[in-house]
């Protein structure tokens, strides 16, 4: 059995070198051009002019501004409306209709995604989770509100809270 282990430890190791040694070996497939004849000079005398060299053109991007959030900028305010609604329902302590204003919270928040491009890849996943979140935080909403819990309730709306404050730091300063 230790004779067994050994084996598959030897083996195991050397294909993970094999693969390692093939892998770095594939990023050298490029032609070498250091050892070309230099063209760039020649002794024959010429009386044409030779445009300088091509470059590839350069995109730059431009940092996403609050103006790039336009539509986003829109919606964080039904949000934030939506959002006090549902916090006059709670305070009220009407919880048989959390529901509607917590699924409408819910129901905005999952387009800001779509309003949100100028967001970078790592800020759009981000999004994209806190999203989920509010989705299944006012599921809880709506769970607790049905079983008339406040303290449920409002521990809820506490975490609703808090997503939406992750979503909101995710934008540029003053976008929203």
């Amino acid at each position: 059995m230790i004779q067994n282990s050994k084996t598959k430890f030897v083996f195991g190791g050397l294909s993970t070198l094999a693969l390692g040694a093939f892998l770095s070996g594939c990023g050298g497939n490029a032609a070498d051009t250091s050892t070309a004849p230099d063209t760039s000079t020649s002794t024959t005398p010429t009386t044409t002019t030779t445009a300088p060299p091509a470059t590839a053109p350069t995109t730059t991007v431009a940092p996403a501004g609050a103006a790039s959030f336009q539509d986003a900028s829109a919606t964080w305010k039904q949000v934030t409306s939506a959002n006090a609604a549902l916090d006059k329902v709670i305070k009220s302590k009407n919880l048989k209709t959390v529901h509607e204003a917590a699924f409408k919270v819910r129901d905005i928040v999952k387009t800001l995604p779509a309003k949100s491009k100028s967001l970078s890849a790592d800020q759009q996943k981000t999004l994209a989770s806190q999203v989920r979140n509010i989705e299944q935080i006012a599921g809880m909403l709506d769970e607790s509100g049905d079983a008339n819990n406040l303290k449920a309730t409002q521990e809820n709306q506490a975490s609703l809270n808090d997503a939406l404050d992750i979503i909101k730091g995710i934008y540029p300063a003053g976008a929203l």
